[in-house]
C-alpha cells in the first residue's frame, strides 16, 4: 500500500524540480506558430502575421523583427495598418480591437499596445449587431470603418476609440435610398467588404453577403450608385481610376461592374467562372490590377472545381493569356498583392504577390516570366515536413560557412533573382560571434532522406551527406533533376545527419515536372521544394 500513498513536501525536492525543469522562454525565431492574419504597409514595406494565441509580428529587412502579445489568449483575425502611419489595429476573435505603434526608445524601435476597445450595442441588442465583420481604415488616419454582421457600418475615431453615433451607416438608412424593386429582392445581411474609393476620400464601397454593393457618399449620406448580383458576395475591389469595381461570389465567378453618376443599375461588363462551367468553389478574395503595358492582373483565392480540386489551397494568376494556379501544400490564411506604394499612381504594376501559409511564406516575383518564387531571408518552417534525426553544429569554419552558401545559390536556379521585397527598417545588431548550424534529417515519400540546413541565412535543403549514403542531385548547375534521376537511398541503423569531414558537401533539390490531363484543361504541374506547387494552364 506505500505505492500508494504520495511524498509530503520536501524544500530539496522541490529545489532540484525548479532547477531541472523551470523552463524560461529567452527568445523566439522563425516561423510563427498557428498564423491567423496577415497585414502589410506599402509605406514602411513592413509585413505583419498574426497567431492564434494572440502574438503580432512584424518583419521587414532581414533582422528588422518586432513582436507584441495581447493581454488575451485570443486569436488575431485581422490586422490593418493605418495609411501612412506606423501604427497597426488588430482585430481579435473576442471582438476587440487593439491600436498599436512603432515607437523609439532608447534609439530603438519597440511594438507598443496602445489602446484596446470593445464595440457595444445598445442595451438588449443582439451580439451580432456589432459582430465585426470588417475594417476599414480610413486614409485621414483619424477615422475605422467596421462593419458588422447585423448590415450596419459604424465610425469610430481615433486615437481614443471613440464611437461616432451620427455617422453610423445603418442597413435602414441604406435601404430607404435605393429602389423599390431592390429593397423588395433581398434583406441586407452582413457587411462583407469595405474598400475607400482610390481618388475620392469621401466616398466608400460597402458589399453586403446577399449580392447587393453600394457606393455611399459620406457627406451627402446617400447612395450614388448600386450593383445587384444573383450570388452571395464574397469580396470586392477597386479599379485604380475609380472608374470600375470587381465582385467575387460563392459560385466561383468575378464580374466587372461600371462606376457611373447614373442612379440606373448598370449591368456587369463581364462575368466569368475562370474554371467553370462545372460547380466550382467561391472565390473569396480578388485583386484587379493595373499596368503600364495596359494588361492587367487578376488575381484571387479559390474558384477551383468542386469535384476535381475542391480540397486544394490555391491561388490563381491571369495576365496577358496566361493562367496559373499556385497550389500550396498547407492552407491559405491570406494573401496580399505588393504594387506601387504612390497612391497618385496612374497604375498599379504590381511586382510580388506575398502568400501567407499555415506552413510557409512564399513570395512570387510577378516581374519574372514564368513567376518564379522568391527565396525568403527568413521565417524558414523547419517543420514542414516530418523530421526524422537532428543534429546541432556549432562553430562553424568560415570556408566551409562559405561553400553551403554558394552551393545553395548556384543550385537554386529555380528561385527568382528579385530582392526580397519586403525590406523595411534597418537592423542594429552586430554580426553573430560564431556560426550555428541545425540539420534536420527527413523522410520523404520517395524513399530518400534530406537534411535542412537550418541558421541565420536562408534554408537550404540537401541530400543527406555521409561517406556510405548516395548522393543525387544535378549533374552540372543548369541541369534540372527529375523524379527518375532521384534514386531510392536505403541505408542500415538509425537515421543520422552526421557530416563526414572528407565529404562537406550539400546537394539542393530542384524542380520536377509531370503532365496530366482532365476533362477540360491540360496542364503542367510543376513544384519547387519546400516551396507552393503551380499549375500551368494551355
Amino acid at each position: 500500500m506505500r505505492r500508494f500513498l504520495r511524498p509530503g513536501h520536501d524544500p530539496a525536492r522541490e529545489r532540484l524540480k525548479r532547477d531541472l525543469f523551470q523552463f524560461n522562454k529567452t527568445v523566439e525565431h522563425g516561423f510563427p506558430h498557428q498564423p491567423s492574419a496577415l497585414g502589410y504597409s506599402p509605406s514602411l514595406r513592413i509585413l505583419a502575421i498574426g497567431t492564434r494565441s494572440g502574438a503580432v509580428k512584424l518583419y521587414g529587412a532581414p533582422g528588422v523583427e518586432f513582436m507584441g502579445l495581447h493581454h488575451e489568449n485570443n486569436a488575431v483575425v485581422q490586422i490593418h495598418f493605418l495609411p501612412g502611419q506606423c501604427q497597426l489595429v488588430t482585430l481579435l476573435d473576442d471582438n476587440s480591437l487593439h491600436l498599436w505603434s512603432l515607437k523609439v526608445k532608447g534609439g530603438v524601435s519597440e511594438l507598443q499596445e496602445d489602446e484596446c476597445f470593445t464595440l457595444r450595442g445598445p442595451p438588449g441588442a443582439a451580439p451580432s449587431a456589432t459582430q465585426i465583420t470588417v475594417v476599414l481604415p480610413h486614409s485621414s488616419c483619424q477615422l475605422l470603418y467596421l462593419g458588422t454582421e447585423s448590415g450596419s457600418v459604424f465610425v469610430v475615431q481615433l486615437p481614443a476609440f471613440r464611437v461616432l453615433e451620427d455617422r453610423t451607416i445603418s442597413s435602414d438608412a441604406v435601404l430607404q435610398r435605393l429602389p423599390e424593386e431592390v429593397c423588395h429582392r433581398r434583406a441586407f445581411e452582413m457587411v462583407e467588404a469595405l474598400q475607400e474609393h482610390p481618388r475620392d476620400p469621401n466616398q466608400i464601397l460597402v458589399g453586403y453577403s446577399r449580392g447587393l454593393v453600394v457606393i455611399w457618399d459620406l457627406q451627402g449620406s446617400c447612395v450614388l450608385c448600386h450593383f445587384l448580383s444573383s450570388q452571395q458576395l464574397e469580396n470586392v475591389c477597386w479599379q485604380r481610376d475609380g472608374h470600375l469595381i470587381v465582385s467575387c461570389h460563392s459560385d466561383g465567378s468575378y464580374c466587372q461592374w461600371p462606376v457611373s453618376s447614373d442612379t440606373l443599375q448598370p449591368e456587369p461588363l463581364r462575368s466569368c467562372v475562370p474554371y467553370g462551367p462545372f460547380p466550382c468553389k467561391a472565390i473569396t478574395k480578388i485583386f484587379w490590377l493595373t499596368t503600364k503595358q495596359g494588361l492587367p492582373f487578376t488575381i484571387f483565392q479559390g474558384g477551383m472545381p468542386r469535384a476535381s480540386y475542391g480540397d486544394r489551397h490555391c491561388i490563381s494568376v491571369v495576365h496577358n493569356g496566361q493562367q496559373t494556379a499556385f497550389d500550396f501544400t498547407s492552407r491559405v490564411i491570406d494573401f496580399t498583392v505588393l504594387i506601387e506604394a504612390n497612391p497618385e499612381a496612374a497604375f498599379d504594376d504590381p511586382y510580388a504577390l506575398v502568400v501567407l501559409a499555415e506552413e510557409e511564406l512564399v513570395v512570387i516575383d510577378l516581374q519574372t516570366a514564368g513567376w518564379p518564387p522568391v527565396q525568403p531571408p527568413y521565417l524558414a518552417s523547419l517543420h514542414c515536413s516530418a523530421i526524422t534525426c537532428s543534429h546541432h553544429v556549432s562553430n562553424i569554419p568560415l570556408k566551409l560557412w562559405e561553400r553551403i552558401i554558394a552551393a545553395g545559390s548556384r543550385q537554386n536556379t529555380h528561385f527568382s533573382t528579385m530582392e526580397w521585397p519586403i525590406d523595411g527598417g534597418t537592423s542594429l545588431a552586430p554580426a553573430p560571434p560564431q556560426r550555428d548550424l541545425l540539420l534536420t534529417g527527413r523522410a520523404l515519400p520517395t524513399g530518400t532522406r534530406t537534411a535542412q540546413c537550418g541558421s541565420g541565412m536562408p534554408r537550404a535543403s540537401a541530400c543527406g551527406c555521409s561517406t556510405n549514403s548516395a548522393r543525387y542531385g544535378c549533374s552540372s548547375p543548369t541541369q534540372t533533376p527529375t523524379r527518375a534521376s532521384m534514386p531510392r537511398v536505403r541505408t542500415s541503423g538509425p537515421p543520422s545527419t552526421r557530416w563526414a569531414p572528407s565529404t562537406p558537401t550539400v546537394t539542393i533539390l530542384g524542380w520536377a515536372s509531370r503532365r496530366f490531363s482532365s476533362a477540360n484543361t491540360v496542364a503542367t504541374w510543376l513544384w519547387p521544394a519546400q516551396q507552393g506547387r503551380c499549375w500551368c494552364w494551355s
